[in-house]
């Protein structure tokens, strides 16, 4: 049995999904230490903000000592662009194979 490499659509799907959790995951750890808003986390919120839109005021935020805020709402859309970007590669990978 031959190992296949992955389509170009599962790569891509796999890029984009990178991107995504890397700007999300950026974003929570900035505003969970209350980055000063100097021009790098401006440009992360304003990369953050679209993929945001879907998921806001579904949480309240959580404030750990009076400073540290945790986003649930940015969680949570990393949680379901994860678990979306899992379903795409596994539909798009197995037609891929068949």
């Amino acid at each position: 049995m031959k190992n296949k490499k992955p389509s170009v659509f599962v790569r891509f799907i796999n890029i984009v999904l990178s991107i995504v959790q890397i700007i999300l995951g950026l974003f929570i750890v900035l505003k969970l230490f209350g980055a000063a808003k100097v021009p790098f986390v401006s440009w992360i919120n304003s990369l953050a903000d679209p993929l945001l839109n879907p998921f806001k005021g579904i949480f309240d935020p959580v404030t750990f000592s009076g400073q540290y805020v945790l986003d649930l709402s940015a969680v949570f859309a990393l949680i379901v662009y994860s678990v979306i970007g899992y379903i795409l590669i596994k539909i798009f990978g197995s037609i891929g194979k068949g």
